[in-house]
């Protein structure tokens, strides 16, 4: 896992103590908020990520970390969801004028 690209997903995120852990097939690597787009708002559990491992002691950290879009099925099924509420609140307010 040695300074390789990886993808994962966000298996925690603490952020009082601004760390979290990200879960790929290789195991658990630590991250740090400061190592985050967190201009696109704090990570959230499950939400994919690609990132650069780098050596940390012993272990490995999380650096350069950049949001993936997730495509699997289940994503598309709510975004398909939350389109349709959009639409049908839209037209619901258009009757109750």
């Amino acid at each position: 896992m040695k300074d390789e690209l990886l993808q994962g997903k966000i298996k925690q995120y603490d952020p009082a103590k601004g760390f979290g852990f990200i879960g790929t097939t290789d195991g658990d690597v630590f991250f740090h908020i400061s190592d985050f787009p967190v201009a696109e708002g704090e990570p959230k559990r499950n939400e994919r990520v690609k990132f650069l491992a780098v050596e940390n002691g012993d272990k490995f950290k999380a650096v350069r970390i950049e949001r993936v879009e997730d495509k699997s099925a289940k994503a598309k099924k709510t975004k398909v969801v939350t389109h349709n509420k959009s639409i049908t609140t839209s037209l619901l307010s258009n009757f109750r004028k």
